[in-house]
């Protein structure tokens, strides 16, 4: 199936929803942490590491629930937090030029638009190694059920 046909695949919107909720936690906290007068730039990276969090666990047991996934769920975790770090960079990247450029607009806005860019490349890179299906054939891979 080409890669565009992914992208509109039940699994892709299960994803998007899970993102949304990360999104939230990511927001809610930063904002939290901002009303608890926690500095914006470690507010920022402490909110993204609570989303990371939040949108393994749903992936794993929601999002590619139907999946045989190769490898143990710790080392998926391993490999979702590494995809995650560089989604982070990204966005934290993200976050600090747009504070640089926009110093007048509101923190809680920057931090959101700093979400949106690592959004596809996440759930490609993550769909295709982090949750992959187990092969069938003897490439040394563990299935394991994710519920």
């Amino acid at each position: 199936m080409p890669r565009f046909g992914n992208l509109l695949s039940p699994t892709f919107g299960k994803f998007l929803v899970t993102g949304l909720g990360g999104v939230v936690v990511n927001l809610g906290s930063f904002q939290l942490m901002l009303t608890l007068g926690v500095h914006a730039l470690l507010a920022s990276p402490i909110a993204i590491e609570l989303s990371i969090i939040f949108n393994f666990l749903l992936n794993n047991y929601w999002t590619f629930r139907k999946r045989s996934l190769a490898g143990k769920r710790r080392v998926r975790g391993l490999k979702y937090h590494l995809v995650s770090f560089a989604t982070l960079l990204l966005s934290y990247g993200t976050f600090v030029l747009l504070s640089v450029l926009f110093a007048n607009v509101p923190l809680v806005f920057l931090q959101g638009c700093a979400i949106a860019p690592a959004g596809v490349l996440n759930y490609s890179v993550n769909s295709l190694w982090t949750f992959r299906e187990a092969t069938d054939e003897g490439s040394g891979d563990v299935r394991e059920s994710t519920g």
